[in-house]
């Protein structure tokens, strides 16, 4: 896959004694000097999407931004293994991975084809053998949808109308949501929407941050 070379290129080619955002100082915490993880706005949310818990890790600011930008549209791609540090150890410990499965948040082929590689689905690979739950595979993005960043509020909650399929019945089964974004909720709240259908009995959502601020 076209994610495994980058991967590759990553590994011979990066250093692994320095920070992954600013390259000059050495780690102190998930691939990051001491400066660079000070700059991660920790605010441990949890707020509801419809009816169902959500979780945020970090405030979505200027900082965390430039990370996820160098992530998905640089295909700075070593960034997934800090991402995926970020999730495990948090999930771990708010005992979110007590679920039946895991539903990285999925992409539509076009978006794959054009990136590369899916985002969210390479960073829950680093850690889905170390946690009970297995990936939901049977559930799809089947439409192409613009990026919700660039809509307004009134057309964010149309443009993933219809977006996602799934063909499996859920009944008892509970499914942990993983995105690296939540704004508005529009799009966790349409796979909801999906899963629901299937008769779901219960949801989570864990992000790595959110424009949010719970206190």
């Amino acid at each position: 896959m076209k994610w495994s070379l980058f991967l590759l290129i990553d590994y011979l080619f990066l250093d692994k004694n320095t920070c992954a955002f600013c390259q000059s100082e050495y780690i102190y915490k998930y691939d990051l000097c001491r400066d660079c993880y000070d700059r991660l706005d920790y605010v441990d949310n949890k707020f509801l999407i419809g009816d169902y818990e959500c979780y945020s890790i970090y405030f979505y600011d200027e900082f965390f931004k430039k990370l996820i930008g160098l992530y998905k549209f640089e295909r700075r791609t070593e960034f997934s293994r800090i991402f995926a540090k970020i999730i495990y150890d948090y999930g771990i410990k708010k005992n979110l991975f007590d679920v039946d499965y895991i539903l990285p948040s999925p992409s539509s082929k076009g978006t794959l084809i054009n990136r590369g590689f899916d985002h969210i689905r390479m960073i829950t690979d680093d850690f889905i053998d170390k946690i009970k739950p297995s990936y939901l595979d049977d559930f799809k993005k089947i439409r192409d949808t613009r990026a919700q960043h660039d809509l307004g509020k009134e057309d964010r909650s149309k443009n993933l109308i219809g977006a996602f399929r799934l063909d499996k019945d859920l009944t008892g089964k509970s499914v942990l949501i993983i995105d690296d974004l939540v704004t508005t909720g529009n799009t966790s709240l349409e796979m909801i929407k999906v899963l629901e259908e299937a008769n779901v009995k219960e949801v989570k959502i864990l992000a790595l941050a959110s424009e949010r601020r719970v206190l």
